[in-house]
This record gives structure tokens, sequence and C-alpha cells, in this order.
């Protein structure tokens, strides 16, 4: 679904995405966020929280659209991922 959103709006603009422009498109987005979570230590300004808040989207939007193109369910791999940490030790089951 969230790759299906990026998909949208690169149809609309002709834009034909690969695994490099999503990344760095990702990587421009992490970036922005970074700039708002700094707002407060560097400008002494908190942050807008409905703008912060879509930064994360936009993060998450980029994130969903490159594991999509290498066929990474997302979902799956958290599950798999939080599952192996458990069974590691560093989470407690609850």
């Amino acid at each position: 679904m969230c790759a299906d959103v990026v998909d949208k709006i690169d149809k609309k603009y002709g834009i034909e995405r690969d695994p490099q422009l999503a990344f760095t498109q990702l990587m421009e987005e992490i970036g922005e966020l970074a700039r708002d979570i700094n707002l407060k230590r560097l400008r002494r300004k908190e942050p807008d929280k409905e703008n912060l808040s879509g930064e994360f989207a936009d993060v998450f939007l980029q994130l969903a659209m490159l594991a999509e193109m290498h066929n990474i369910d997302l979902e799956e791999a958290i599950e798999n991922k939080i599952k192996k940490l458990k069974e590691r030790g560093y989470l407690e089951e609850k």
C-alpha cells in the first residue's frame, strides 16, 4: 500500500524509479527528518508536530518503496527481526 502511493506520484510526474533513486530519495527524506528533529538543539525552536509527523511518513513511504523494489515484505521482515531478537534474549516475552 505505501509503495503504491509513491508509485502513483511517480506516474503523475513521469518518473522512472530504480533502486538507486529510491535509496537517494530515502536519504533525502531522512535528512529532512533530521533537520526537524534537530530544530530544538540548533535553532532553539520546537519542531512543529504536524510537520515532524509528515517527515516520518515520508521516510516510511520511501523505505516501503525501496523494500518493494527488492521484493521485501517490511511487515514480515520486522516480525522476523523481533522474533530473532527475542530468541537472542534482547527482548523479553510478555
